[in-house]
């Protein structure tokens, strides 16, 4: 083995953007494009929180009633609020495919694209669409069970899938939390500036938003909280995703790969005397384990030729411990 194989002169693997899209992240995309042109077609609106959808909603007009019915997630479809009381629970599994906008939709297609391949290769596909959708379905029922009460007589429109786009955001915060990004900046210090940046906003747009509805000021907040939650669960458990990819076991990864090693990692300057030191004492190591090896399989050869010619009976308790030991080492 030469020094350049060693774990130690490793180059420090990066979170980063993977070569391309998993299936799981096309899919996404897909849907939610396909979701809201079937919106449009259905209702013959672009945006819902638009005063005209409302007003045309108010009228009676069928296909805008229809939009409503299938995509529109607001409090009182959830709890009584204000006095009305509308129920509309199954929208809890559908809100989260339409964007509010035309420009909330191709936001979200864009943030979907960026988050799939940072995250899909490391959860796998079955857990990062499951923390997606629930994130969505959970910060959608959390945010309706709210909103009713902060925005007054106006109406919070929960829709589309920034509450899971924001939980998974928030995983760089738990796999590389001191990585360089930006500027220098730790990667951490990035994710939660830009989390609370874009909560801020939804929250200030949604309280003193102007017109009949308004968009969530909620729903991102509450989508952060169910990201850290599941990363924070994640690491309880010992199983925050590596890296390297897949879920990390300890007994199996090399120390880049292990929960903590970025956390300590700073860069340093090369020191070759102590890079030397290192590589000596480890060579060192590996041949003292090499000529253990050796020492018991001559042993257990003997061991084994002894049985052989006397029977098992005729081993010694030291004999039998140490072949005990070895025929678990298999």
């Amino acid at each position: 083995m030469g020094y350049e194989d060693r774990d130690y002169f490793q180059s420090k693997p990066k979170f980063e953007f993977s070569a391309g899209l998993h299936k799981g992240t096309k899919g996404l995309m897909i849907a939610l494009v396909a979701a809201f042109i079937a919106a449009i077609v259905v209702s013959d609106f672009f945006a819902f929180t638009s005063p005209e959808f409302w007003a045309t909603l108010a009228a009676g007009n069928e296909k805008a009633r229809l939009g409503y019915q299938l995509f529109v997630l607001a409090p009182q479809n959830i709890i009584p609020v204000g006095g009305g009381f509308d129920p509309g629970h199954w929208k809890l599994l559908t809100h989260w495919l339409v964007a509010p906008g035309i420009i909330s939709a191709i936001i979200d297609v864009v943030m979907v694209y960026f988050v799939g391949r940072m995250l899909e290769q490391l959860f796998g596909t079955r857990r990062f669409l499951l923390l997606l959708i629930s994130a969505c379905v959970l910060s959608g029922l959390l945010a309706a069970l709210v909103d009713g009460w902060l925005v007054g007589e106006k109406i919070s429109v929960i829709m589309g899938p920034s509450g899971g786009i924001i939980a998974c955001f928030m995983a760089p915060v738990w796999i590389a939390p001191r990585q360089k990004s930006i500027f220098g900046w730790p990667l951490r210090n990035v994710v939660l500036g830009l989390v609370a940046v874009f909560a801020a906003i939804a929250l200030l747009s949604g309280l003193f938003g102007e017109g009949p509805a308004v968009i969530s000021p909620t729903q991102l907040i509450w989508g952060a909280a169910l990201g850290a939650g599941y990363m924070t669960w994640l690491k309880k458990r010992g199983r925050v995703p590596s890296i390297a990819g897949g879920f990390q076991q300890e007994d199996n990864l090399q120390p880049w790969e292990k929960p903590g090693y970025l956390n300590s990692y700073e860069e340093k300057s090369f020191d070759e005397r102590k890079f030397l030191a290192t590589a000596d004492k480890q060579r060192k190591e590996e041949d003292k384990a090499l000529e253990q090896r050796q020492k018991d399989k001559t042993r257990l050869d003997e061991i084994l030729e002894k049985i052989s010619r006397q029977g098992i009976n005729s081993l010694s308790r030291a004999e039998r411990k140490f072949l005990d030991e070895q025929s678990k080492k298999k």
